[in-house]
């Protein structure tokens, strides 16, 4: 069993170049929530992975998270990650080296939700209409895998475990 976490970025605030978005106020916040929220789903869903948008905004909201999960023993940023696509996202998880069991993505929408879509295309129409409408900053979709390796990720191939959304108190 493969489990994976996908973490949209906490609420942002403005700047000149989009990757340079700090996170606002509540961001930090909305982060460390996210993180304690993930902590709760139990032991076997601490990460031991992390990949990383190199987007100022989603780095911050790693670090914030992190302080809720304990540690991460592997941390990778990516240029790749920023704005990605469906595909290439799938295409950075079938990259992971199968000693990993859990791993945390922090990314952006619409990938992000667009990616939850493809793996999770067993959901039910219920679960399937909580993630429909996309991931609001600091939301997090829990997918479990029934794979032997990474690589053999594809869509329609995970459970949606867990889908929890930022905007929610």
């Amino acid at each position: 069993m493969r489990r994976a976490i996908l973490l949209r970025h906490a609420s942002a605030g403005e700047a000149r170049e989009d990757a340079l978005r700090e996170l606002a106020p509540e961001g930090h916040s909305e982060a460390a929530s996210a993180g304690r929220r993930i902590a709760a789903l139990g032991a076997t869903w601490l990460p031991t992975r992390a990949l990383c948008s190199t987007a100022l905004r989603a780095s911050a909201t790693l670090e914030a998270a992190r302080g809720e999960l304990g540690s991460l023993a592997h941390v990778e940023f990516s240029a790749a990650l920023y704005l990605a696509s469906a595909g290439e996202l799938l295409r950075a998880l079938q990259r992971l080296p199968d000693s990993e069991p859990c791993v945390l993505v922090v990314g952006h929408e619409p990938g992000l939700s667009e990616f939850v879509r493809l793996l999770a295309g067993r959901a039910s129409p219920s679960e399937r209409a909580s993630f429909a409408r996309g991931m609001p900053p600091a939301s997090f979709a829990a997918l479990e895998f029934d794979i032997a390796r990474w690589e053999d990720a594809a869509p329609s191939c995970a459970e949606l475990a867990a889908f929890e959304r930022g905007d929610v108190p």
